[in-house]
């Protein structure tokens, strides 16, 4: 979508739009929820009507190439004393009643204003920025409900890893209690089983909890009520993602050319210049037409003497020249608008700057979360195998339970990583297409290698 196309979008759309509801029973995906929060977000209707304001003001500035066509009407009544020669008029004056009704059409029509194309440029220039600042909004929205939707998706995971482990731990106690019956287990060993299996409960308590806070937390982030109720799709079981192709400087010109919150400072860069050049071209001369016609009617009546009454067209028609000759505040306003365009400047470079940390931040964290997946997978294959090794060499008496019990909490640490790692995998892929400004440009990130 070009920025004309969006623009007609911002005109053409409502800003009240309704607060989407949550359906019962339907389990939301991540795009359903992304498609949500752009609808209910504070922050994008904000960002909107931020838009549409600055859109409107690119109409207004556009008018000024046009002329100003008005009506208007008057109607009234008006007593007037005027001093007279006593020998035409006794009392040495004549007082007069103007009973008057006028309506006319009045035409005003800048002819010449350097100022105005500047002005108007410098709109459109905002207008853009305010576009694609609204882009960048619906950005961070997007990432924001990806990051408390993985986040759901991770406690998810963890409460089911933790009743995963509890079965693990109630397996470990009913074969202690066995090995118990039969004469080859002790009494402590029984009570560490049966703690172990305490703990498990008491984690999966927990979990829960861990549960409801991030659905709340997500909720939050769509902006609807808080509620629990929310359903979302399950934590993805695939295999880790293959590395990125781009390296990192490439990833930082892909942001430069793309994020619109940068882009968008270029357009400011361009707003202030344009204000300096309006600045400069307010103190040229300006020439305007103004012309009025219609008709006027009036019924004159004085104490001495006799007034006919009119009823005729009236016009006038004048051309009017300005030029500010002198004007101490001149130069401080000039000067004034180029540290604008200065400052401006600054601004797009420190955003320049701030977008190469985040690329960066972004990059060493996903290359990061890459290497924990798979270390993570190899830790759960090998406590899987340790556990179940540890397990049937203390069935048949071999191993003792402090053996088992430390090999079930590598097990139960090892399950944990997994989902923890695979959330935050998912979690630095979304960051790193986040900070190079390719969330929702995209259907898949761009691959990056490390």
């Amino acid at each position: 979508m070009t920025t004309k196309d969006a623009s007609h979008c911002i005109g053409a759309t409502r800003t009240a739009l309704p607060i989407p509801r949550l359906l019962d029973g339907h389990i939301y995906d991540l795009s359903e929820l992304i498609d949500i929060a752009e609808t209910s977000s504070p922050e994008g209707r904000i960002a909107w009507t931020n838009a549409k304001r600055a859109l409107e003001k690119v109409g207004v500035d556009q008018a000024l190439y046009l002329p100003l066509l008005t009506f208007a009407a008057q109607g009234g009544d008006t007593r007037l004393i005027f001093p007279f020669p006593m020998p035409l008029a006794p009392r040495g004056y004549v007082t007069v009643e103007e009973p008057l009704a006028q309506a006319q059409l009045e035409l005003q029509y800048s002819l010449l204003d350097f100022s105005r194309k500047s002005r108007l440029e410098g709109s459109k220039a905002l207008e853009i920025a305010s576009t694609l600042q609204l882009s960048r909004v619906h950005q961070a929205v997007a990432y924001n409900t990806a990051i408390q939707f993985y986040r759901v998706q991770q406690a998810a995971g963890q409460l089911d890893a933790a009743m995963t482990t509890l079965q693990t731990a109630e397996t470990v106690q009913q074969s202690t209690e066995s090995q118990f019956d039969h004469g080859l287990a002790t009494l402590p060993d029984v009570q560490n089983a049966q703690a172990g299996a305490a703990e498990a409960r008491y984690n999966l308590t927990t979990a829960k909890a861990e549960v409801e806070k991030s659905k709340l937390a997500l909720t939050e982030a769509i902006g609807i009520e808080p509620t629990v109720s929310i359903e979302i799709a399950s934590q993805s079981t695939a295999v880790p993602a293959e590395p990125f192709e781009h390296s990192v400087e490439e990833l930082i010109h892909i942001a430069w050319r793309s994020r619109p919150d940068l882009l968008a400072k270029a357009q400011e860069v361009r707003s202030a210049r344009e204000a300096y050049t309006t600045a400069h071209a307010s103190y040229m001369p300006s020439v305007s037409l103004k012309a009025a016609g219609g008709q006027t009617a009036i019924w004159a009546t004085a104490d001495f003497g006799q007034l006919g009454p009119a009823d005729i067209p009236t016009w006038s028609v004048s051309a009017n020249l300005r030029w500010d000759v002198f004007n101490g505040a001149r130069r401080h306003e000039i000067n004034s608008a180029l540290a604008e365009q200065q400052a401006a400047a600054e601004q797009q470079r420190a955003s320049q700057d701030a977008v190469t940390r985040q690329v960066w931040d972004a990059y060493v964290d996903y290359r990061t979360a890459l290497e924990q997946e798979r270390s993570a997978q190899s830790f759960l294959t090998s406590a899987q195998t340790s556990y179940d090794s540890s397990l049937d060499a203390f069935n048949y008496g071999v191993r003792s339970l402090v053996d088992v019990v430390q090999a079930e909490r590598q097990l139960a640490q090892a399950r944990l990583a997994v989902v923890d790692a695979l959330a935050h995998r998912q979690q630095s892929e979304v960051g790193i297409i986040y900070a190079t400004g390719s969330l929702l440009q995209t259907a898949r990130p761009t691959r990056v290698n490390p």
